[in-house]
């Protein structure tokens, strides 16, 4: 059986493993951004109805043109949430609440190039039902697809510092936690039906409110 390698101080002391961090910290960090996200794509929601109303009040004769572009822009704001976040310090406001950073193997900042490839790894492991982002539960080095495909891994922000000194990578928790598989299956069960109830119980009253908003009613 091959020996793992430790790396060492120049004193000659071993350096402590970095813990690669897994799925349930990871899961806790995407939640308080998706939170954040929201928020912020909430006020920029009111501003535009609130644009859109202005110019159908003074020239109702032309449509709003912000309809067309809302879906665009939004997808902005989401890339340059992370993107930014990512490059500039390697931690969205979420995973500096938990305590988290995301590396290169090296422990050196990810820069623009590798930040904007993590986000559309992130778009692929979440297109794939979000199997890229539950591959983090069974990859040995805790690596969702949007990991692999950028080369980056998630530690504890106050270990980052060990990783250029060569100290090793090991997983924070041996072993495959099946729960969160459960938890997946259950939240690919009930979040489609979720939004067609909503759609179907809170679209017509939505409606109305969006038509009178925007002085189509």
């Amino acid at each position: 059986m091959a020996k793992t390698r430790t790396a060492s101080r120049p004193g000659g002391q071993a350096l402590p493993p970095v813990a690669l961090i897994g799925f349930g910290r990871r899961l806790g960090a995407a939640l308080i951004d998706a939170f954040l996200v929201a928020i912020f794509t909430g006020i920029f929601l009111m501003l535009v109805a609130l644009i859109g109303a202005i110019i159908r009040m003074f020239r109702p004769d032309r449509p709003s043109p912000f309809g067309p572009l809302l879906l665009g822009l939004l997808v902005v704001l989401s890339v340059l949430y992370y993107v930014i976040s990512w490059a500039r310090s390697g931690q969205t406001i979420g995973m500096s609440l938990i305590g988290l950073k995301v590396i290169t193997k090296d422990g050196s900042a990810l820069g623009w190039g590798k930040a904007i490839l993590r986000y559309l790894g992130y778009i692929v492991s979440g297109l794939a039902l979000s199997i890229g982002f539950l591959w983090i539960v069974f990859d040995g080095k805790r690596q969702g697809w949007h990991d692999k495909i950028a080369g980056t891994y998630v530690i504890n922000e106050e270990d980052s510092y060990l990783i250029p000194k060569g100290a090793a990578l090991v997983p924070e928790t041996k072993g495959t936690a099946w729960g969160w598989v459960l938890v997946w299956l259950a939240f690919l069960i009930f979040i489609p039906g979720a939004l067609l109830g909503g759609l179907l119980l809170l679209g017509p009253t939505v409606d109305k409110m969006l038509m009178g908003l925007f002085g189509r009613g």
